[in-house]
């Protein structure tokens, strides 16, 4: 039979491959075997550390894309450089004896790590050893070097570096222990989890090969492997995280696993030592030990049934801290943008019974994501333990020895049935209610007591039913209770989106057939659904059913969709720009001689109070000068820092500035017009014939190409509200002619100029230029 292996052609890569071919030709000499040379990401990327350049996988993926397409039959790997579980559709062989496991300092002239003077110069790829190294001389300077034995030799010798470190494996292989200055104990240093060990990799399934390498394995190795790389499963560990294992056993006694783990950052390390007989426990333990050193706390969030305002005060606030976010599908994008800068983002949800990850990934996912952040929130629809799995994170969280903490949530129980006009309780109605779910594991309806259900006055209510509503109302008929009892089901409860329908249990089933509703959804029923049409306060807001499209400047949400979530409405942003501050300094003598200060936009103020920051300078500075604002909101903002507006147009747009600043200034005066680089000069045009004017560039309104796969189609909004006409231009140039048809809104004169410019035919303005009228002229137009 011919196997041929793969590896990649380094000399330490070949000469390990080389041993296995030399061990597999002499113990099954009726077999051939051949070696392939294959490049892998790793060899052609040397100017990065690791961690920089992907995970442990980039010195194997190619390897394995052969041994799946049966090209190779075995990989030959450093088991070290292997991610913690084989690909899909591999697997390995028992390990083989192992080579000495320790790392070692190669010096280029000093004999004694001792001996270097303070500051040398080291060189290594590896985090973890840099970390370690630096715990053992801390004043030592580390710098990455990356490549094969002889070029980091090499690069030693050039770079004038005082020393490296390897692994004392590699240089034995290749017959270079002469070159080791001294070994680093485990003691002093914990080699990488199975460094020293060779991986042999195969297709699954091939139980005839797999026979063939077990044959050659050796147990004590094959146990270290287990434990080792059991730490690094249990740990969640990867190469951008710093850790290292190594197992030994003791002379007729038990096994000794020794591991470390460092933070991303180096200024944590974590040490444990357990013994015992089972790898799989030893790295259990050994982790739990970990973790209760070095993890952060995870916090169970419950963010509420849809409704972004409806999340709790200290749920907010865990959001607003965290550093990391692991999110369901029913949790709300404005939840989200709650996020700090650099917060990650993760998505694990469900949708139409298909899962991102399952719910064991999420709980690895969580105990690892521990390990890197100080806090990490699990949020979830609803409240965290109303059939919300929480319970399971919780206890996976407590035998991992994550330390966490539970932030309860509004339920879609109560709060949807709430904002469908439905008290769950009302007295004479139901003094009490069920709340059950309706499907189980096997997604078939679950084991529902429909008899003390149907025999009770309390309120039922039946989460995740939806596909199940005909059934769940055939059942409670069956079980005794009443055709004519009232019915209700709530598709998105508690968001724009919502739609109930109301019937009786007969009927409901065709009801909510008919009005195609989606999930989530919640079903309840008894005699309070009655009282939905005097208490349904949320559907009956002005603006309920609509949705708009609102083209915004800059990542956070605006305070127009925030006014129009208050009455009812959707509203989809697109950000089509963003805000750069200019890097403008200016002097008091400068600012003594403005007589007048014009401020158009809230960014012209927040660039402006920056600029004077950033010169050392304050409010004293303007003494004697006057401030016109363009209107109400920019005003409030002056206030905010001191300044009191002289001027506020009646109208909140640029032609009335214009018009009631004329009758106020002469040709003596010198006003200052701070402004955004690329706004246009109507004001200059208007205004500079009657004093000395002079525009002051702030900041900038830069274009951002707007991401239009976010969008829905056209037809499915009832407008486009444009805030300004930098906005419209960018929005339109964008996504084409088709988007011209929707009816537009207007802030104020000069959107609304450049929107019948553009071909836009639908186009209201409204009659108060700011985000308050433009709420008023959609409701008028609804």
């Amino acid at each position: 039979m011919k196997y041929t292996i793969g590896t990649r052609g380094s000399k330490l890569a070949l000469a390990q491959a080389e041993f296995v071919r030399g061990r597999l030709s002499q113990a099954y000499p009726e077999d051939k075997f051949e070696l392939q040379i294959i490049k892998t990401k790793g060899d052609r990327i040397l100017d990065k550390p690791l961690h920089e350049i992907g995970d442990k996988g980039v010195f194997v993926k190619e390897i394995e894309e052969k041994i799946l397409s049966g090209e190779v039959q075995i990989g030959v790997h450093s088991m070290k450089d292997m991610p913690s579980r084989p690909a899909s559709g591999l697997m390995f062989a028992k390990a083989w004896k192992r080579e000495d496991p320790r790392d070692v300092l190669i010096l280029r002239e000093k004999e004694r790590l001792e001996d270097l003077p303070e500051g040398a110069v080291i060189g290594t790829g590896s985090r973890r050893r840099e970390y370690q190294i630096k715990h053992l001389r801390p004043d030592l300077r580390v710098v990455n070097i990356r490549g094969n034995v002889d070029t980091r030799l090499r690069k030693m010798e050039e770079e004038k570096m005082d020393g490296i470190i390897l692994a004392a494996a590699g240089l034995r292989r290749l017959g270079m222990e002469g070159r080791i200055t001294r070994y680093l104990e485990p003691e002093e240093m914990i080699p990488a989890p199975a460094q020293g060990i060779l991986a042999l990799e195969i297709r699954e399934g091939d139980t005839e090969l797999l026979e063939l390498l077990d044959a050659l394995s050796d147990e004590d190795t094959e146990q270290a492997a287990e434990a080792e790389r059991g730490f690094l499963r249990e740990i969640g560990g990867d190469c951008h995280i710093p850790s290292g294992a190594l197992c030994r056993k003791e002379p007729g006694g038990p096994c000794q696993l020794d591991v470390m783990f460092g933070n991303a950052s180096g200024t944590r390390l974590a040490y444990a030592s357990v013994r015992g007989n089972a790898p799989e426990q030893l790295a259990k333990e050994a982790a739990f030990r970990i973790r209760s050193e070095m993890s952060g706390t995870v916090f169970l969030v419950g963010g509420g049934p849809g409704d972004p305002g409806l999340i709790t005060v200290k749920g907010m606030q865990a959001l607003r801290e965290a550093d990391c976010i692991i999110y369901d599908r029913l949790s709300s994008q404005e939840l989200l943008e709650e996020a700090k800068p650099g917060c990650e983002l993760i998505y694990v949800g469900k949708a139409d019974h298909r899962h991102t990850m399952k719910q064991e990934e999420i709980n690895r996912l969580l105990a690892s994501k521990s390990m890197q952040y100080e806090k990490t929130v699990r949020l979830k629809g609803g409240d965290v333990y109303v059939f919300g799995r929480g319970g399971e994170e919780g206890l996976y969280l407590a035998e991992k020895g994550v330390p966490f903490q539970v932030i309860p949530g509004v339920s879609s129980a109560i709060a949807g049935l709430a904002y469908a006009g439905i008290p769950v309780t009302h007295r004479g109605k139901a003094l009490g209610f069920h709340v059950v779910t309706a499907h189980n594991s096997r997604d078939e309806l679950a084991e529902i007591d429909f008899e003390a259900m149907a025999g009770g006055k309390e309120t039922c209510v039946f989460l995740m039913g939806l596909s199940r509503a005909e059934e769940i109302a055939s059942r409670l008929m069956e079980a005794g209770m009443p055709e004519n009892t009232q019915a209700a089901v709530i598709s998105c409860a508690t968001t724009p989106g919502q739609k109930t329908c109301t019937a009786d249990l007969a009927c409901i089933g065709d009801k909510v057939r008919e009005a195609g509703l989606v999930s989530p959804a919640v079903i309840v029923v008894g005699d309070v659904v009655s009282l939905r049409s005097g208490l349904n306060f949320y559907e009956s807001q002005p603006l309920f059913g609509k949705r708009y499209l609102i083209p915004k400047t800059g990542e956070t949400s605006t305070e127009l969709k925030a006014l129009l979530l208050q009455q009812g409405a959707a509203a989809d942003e697109i950000q089509v720009g963003r805000i750069v501050r200019a890097e403008r300094r200016f002097s008091a003598e400068e600012l003594k001689q403005a007589d007048w200060l014009i401020f158009t936009s809230k960014n012209g103020v927040e660039a402006f109070w920056e600029c004077l920051a950033k010169s050392r300078l304050d409010i004293r500075c303007l003494a004697g000068c006057r401030i016109a604002a363009i209107g109400g909101k920019t005003a409030e903002l002056l206030e905010t820092h001191g300044l009191y507006a002289d001027l506020i147009p009646d109208a909140f747009h640029s032609h009335a500035l214009a018009d009631a600043l004329k009758k106020l200034l002469s040709p003596q005066d010198h006003v200052w017009y701070l402004k955004a680089g690329n706004a246009d000069s109507h004001l200059k045009a208007a205004l500079e014939c009657c004093c000395r004017f002079e525009e002051i560039t702030v900041y900038e309104n830069q274009a951002v190409e707007p991401d239009l796969e976010k969008l829905r189609s056209p037809e499915e909004y009832d407008g486009i509200l444009f805030t300004c006409a930098s906005s419209a231009k960018r929005l339109l140039d964008a996504a084409g002619n088709k988007w011209k048809l929707c009816r537009a809104f207007s802030i104020g004169p000069k959107t609304a100029e450049y929107l019948k410019f553009c071909g836009v035919e639908c186009t209201i303005e409204a009659e108060t230029s700011t985000y308050e009228g433009m709420v008023d002229i959609l409701k008028k137009n609804s």
